[in-house]
């Protein structure tokens, strides 16, 4: 027979029906239990819980939630003192659903799924450039690509409102969390539709009253101070505290290595719409033979017909065109 808090889940999930949970537990009181336990929460209780399962940690959930840290321990207390069960398992501060709890998680992304696509429809078939559209993308790009283009795409529509949000953090198109994403890489999904707009090529950078040659002098540039396996793809080298010979300077920000390198006597690996826009910087170096990435711009399928979602797409299409050599190199 299947336990108690199984038949919860699976009802839930609405992978069984209320027959089939009579039938398994022969009891109609264990039924009205189940659904007294679940209509017991509110939505803001599901995403409480939701947030901290998908976080593992209550600080990263209360950040996402924009609450405090006391308010997030406060309300899942209560809510499990409502349910008088356990929700999750605590392990040196990391927190890992119970049974129970994974059925609450599991109840909270079906109507979180639900709400995002009455969401989506009901703001893709919305054909007036009026409301808002939100752009995630990277910290280099919504500074020296997407807040150029659009600013001019807010000049000839007065009355759409335009949020861009600058983190390196993957926000979820199908969830809703943002309508459109541009990225230098292909967000693979049959869910999602996207488009080209570039080729990213790097070269080598020195500050303009820099006199050095630092050609085969590996110490002579700025290293990579985040994931190591990400150096590469950066153009540099990973910070290694045993290391007896390498970089001296390490950045984990490109906008950062661009500063660093513009005040200093060190070269630095930039993707060239940075550095050939940045004040007090010189190309040192040719193209770079191998492109680092692609930049995409991306939507979810549902979203693609939307005038706003269109309109964002265009000027970032018009955008990318108008600066392919500041991506590419002449």
């Amino acid at each position: 027979m299947l336990s108690f808090d199984i038949l919860v889940s699976r009802f839930v999930s609405g992978d069984l029906s209320t027959s089939c949970i009579f039938a398994s537990t022969g009891s109609i009181m264990r039924y009205r239990l189940a659904k007294k336990r679940m209509t017991m929460l509110d939505w803001d209780d599901y995403r409480l819980v939701l947030n901290i399962a998908r976080f593992g940690r209550v600080a990263e959930a209360a950040g996402h939630l924009n609450v405090t840290t006391s308010t997030v321990f406060r309300r899942l207390a209560a809510i499990e003192d409502k349910l008088n069960i356990p929700l999750f398992q605590r392990d040196n501060g990391h927190y890992v659903p119970t049974e129970e709890g994974a059925a609450i998680v599991a109840a909270a992304e079906k109507m979180e799924q639900e709400t995002a696509s009455v969401a989506r429809n009901l703001f893709g078939e919305s054909q007036t450039l009026s409301g808002s559209v939100k752009i995630t993308t990277s910290e280099v790009l919504s500074s020296f690509f997407v807040a150029r283009h659009v600013m001019t795409l807010g000049r000839d529509h007065p009355n759409l409102k335009v949020q861009v949000v600058s983190s390196d953090r993957m926000l979820d198109l199908s969830r809703h969390e943002a309508d459109v994403a541009i990225r230098p890489k292909r967000l693979c999904s049959d869910a999602l539709f996207g488009r080209k707009l570039a080729t990213i090529r790097w070269a080598t950078y020195v500050a303009d009253k820099r006199h050095r040659d630092v050609k085969g002098q590996p110490d002579a540039y700025i290293g990579h101070a985040g994931d190591p396996r990400l150096a590469e793809h950066f153009g540099s080298i990973a910070f290694d505290p045993n290391a007896m010979a390498g970089p001296q300077f390490f950045s984990s920000s490109l906008i950062l290595r661009a500063a660093m390198c513009a005040q200093g006597d060190h070269a630095a690996a930039l993707p060239m719409i940075l550095g050939e826009v940045w004040p007090g910087l010189r190309r040192t170096s040719d193209v770079l033979d191998t492109p680092v990435g692609d930049l995409w711009i991306v939507c979810h399928n549902d979203m693609r017909r939307n005038r706003r979602v269109r309109a964002i797409f265009d000027a970032m299409i018009d955008g990318a065109r108008s600066d392919k050599e500041l991506f590419e190199g002449p």
